[in-house]
């Protein structure tokens, strides 16, 4: 199993930017909620950050025995702690 699962939208730590994994062109990966997400942090409309697991994901999980396959999990909580770090907060 290789690929991206887990798409964060926010702005850069850094420069301030906004930042947008994925985008309206991608409606059945992330959702239509998760894809408008990105989409507006894209263009600068101010949306909280935070992050969208991929609709593939659920496949996997049926997949796996209703398991979370391992390299989602670490996905996830890599960017929960890329979340917080931006936000300065723990979840």
């Amino acid at each position: 199993m290789a690929g991206k699962y887990v798409y964060f939208f926010g702005r850069d730590k850094n420069t301030g930017k906004p930042v947008a994994e994925g985008g309206k062109d991608e409606k059945e990966l992330l959702g239509g909620k998760g894809a408008n997400l990105a989409e507006m942090t894209a263009i600068g409309v101010p949306v909280p950050p935070g992050f969208t697991i991929s609709t593939e994901v659920c496949q996997l999980y049926y997949e796996n025995n209703r398991q979370y396959p391992k390299e989602v999990v670490q996905e996830v909580e890599r960017t929960l702690e890329r979340l917080e770090d931006l936000m300065g907060k723990t979840l």
